[in-house]
């Protein structure tokens, strides 16, 4: 059976990732590998719905990454490249320094090194609602707070686990993964959050903080014996100058986001992107206040421009090969395949929830990219409620959280290797240590699906 066949090509995928070919690349080829197999056995069609053919199916294998690139970038692309050059202008301007500064100080004042480590978790995890970067975010954990664990007597390797998984969730109206679920789902992004994301989030947040407790003092008591713990070498030439009243600035596009919505002024509406540019404009006069610099401040604009760029480069364009690589599996039949599958087997929602949560974790584990997992099957998310006969939101939701979980244990993730490179330890070793509380997050995020949270 051709759809069988795509198994060998996944794998082999997943080797070349490993081996560190490039991600996107990979994905691309392999997705265009798969949607010429499946052309070639019958499985014709492979065109989404609504793009009519070229007129030859080797064009129409790249039309159809010319189909994703203009969808991705037309709405959500442009979501997470605005978020991306946003929290790329917050790091410039020293804002998002001064909000960590400001929320990390009471941290100082506990002494358990392990509830300290738990409570950083629980802390970062709600930064990211405002620091949506996790790479970005965890630069800023380790520089502002490297100090305060290390004199409670936490070890480097556990500081940078515990970092590493700070934005596992994505949780927020800024989140690019939380904005494609809302999108999937009919609804605005701050609805999204406030109704669903949050009805799970703290109790998964916590079983998380718990499993940190035990899992880093494991591996501490495991590592001390074998003489294997380390210094922790973070830069801090990058830190800006800010006052902290500067750590407002990064919560003002939730805040308007909140605020112009049916939770408060339902007259006016505001979309994620718009939030993005006026709190820019916001924060480019609070600068000009503080600095007192109209060409600085206005030459700064270029930062946010570039980390729009840079987004695109690592995130956009990496969805984009997601994207294709589905296509592929799709063209095959193992989609198809997995579903009625499922279905024949008499699944209900909650299992073939589960069996789409393990393709997602499979995919974020290889790509080292939740979002590029999410955004490649959170369009299967409709029709597969549709049949079990409940709404889009109770399979979309835990597909969404389930993929930053997956991504916080790959050993190719971003953030991952980041923090594994400041704590001095292999990406496979920090994993070690990031894996049982990521994993018994996603256990809690099914056992809430079943319980009907």
């Amino acid at each position: 059976m051709i759809a069988l066949l795509s198994v060998p090509i996944v794998i082999g995928a997943g080797y070349l990732v490993i081996k560190k070919y490039h991600t996107s690349a990979v994905l691309f080829l392999t997705g265009l590998l798969m949607m010429a197999l499946g052309e070639l056995f019958g499985h014709s069609g492979f065109l989404p719905k609504g793009l009519a053919s070229s007129g030859s199916q080797v064009i129409d294998l790249f039309l159809i990454i010319k189909y994703f690139s203009s969808t991705t970038l037309g709405n959500l692309g442009l979501i997470i490249m605005s978020v991306g050059g946003f929290s790329k202008y917050m790091n410039h301007i020293g804002a998002s320094d001064a909000m960590v500064r400001v929320t990390t100080k009471p941290l100082s004042y506990i002494k358990n090194p392990y509830v300290i480590l738990s409570l950083t978790y629980l802390l970062g995890q709600v930064l990211n609602i405002f620091i949506p970067s996790a790479v970005g975010l965890a630069m800023l954990l380790l520089v502002a707070l490297y100090p305060v664990l290390v004199n409670v007597g936490c070890s480097p390797a556990s500081a940078a686990a515990v970092i590493a998984t700070t934005a596992c969730l994505d949780l927020g109206p800024a989140s690019g993964a939380s904005n494609k679920a809302a999108d999937v789902i009919g609804i605005d992004a701050a609805t999204y959050f406030v109704q669903h994301q949050l009805a799970y989030a703290p109790v998964v947040m916590i079983v998380i903080a718990l499993l940190h407790y035990v899992s880093q003092a494991y591996f501490d008591k495991r590592d001390s014996k074998l003489g294997n713990l380390k210094a922790v070498n973070v830069d801090k030439e990058d830190k800006k100058a800010s006052p902290n009243w500067f750590a407002i600035l990064p919560i003002l596009p939730l805040a308007l986001l909140l605020t112009f919505s049916k939770y408060a002024v339902a007259s006016i509406h505001m979309d994620v992107i718009t939030a993005m540019f006026l709190s820019l404009f916001i924060s480019m006069i609070c600068q000009y206040l503080y600095q007192r610099d109209g060409k600085a401040v206005a030459q700064s604009l270029s930062v946010y421009l570039q980390g729009m760029g840079a987004i695109f480069a690592s995130v956009v364009s990496l969805i984009i090969a997601a994207q294709t690589f589905v296509a592929g599996l799709k063209a095959m039949g193992f989609i198809d395949l997995l579903l009625s599958t499922s279905q024949h087997l008499g699944f209900g929602y909650l299992a073939i929830t589960i069996v789409l949560i393990a393709i997602i974790g499979v995919t974020a584990i290889l790509s080292g990219s939740g979002n590029a997992a999410f955004f490649s099957f959170s369009s299967l998310a409709p029709g597969v409620a549709a049949q079990a006969g409940v709404s889009t939101a109770v399979i979309a939701m835990p597909m969404q959280l389930a993929a930053g979980l997956f991504r916080s244990f790959s050993p190719v993730s971003g953030v991952v290797i980041a923090c594994a490179g400041v704590a001095d330890i292999s990406p496979m070793d920090l994993v070690k240590r990031t894996a049982l509380p990521m994993i018994g997050g996603i256990l809690t995020l099914i056992i809430l699906c079943s319980l009907g949270v």
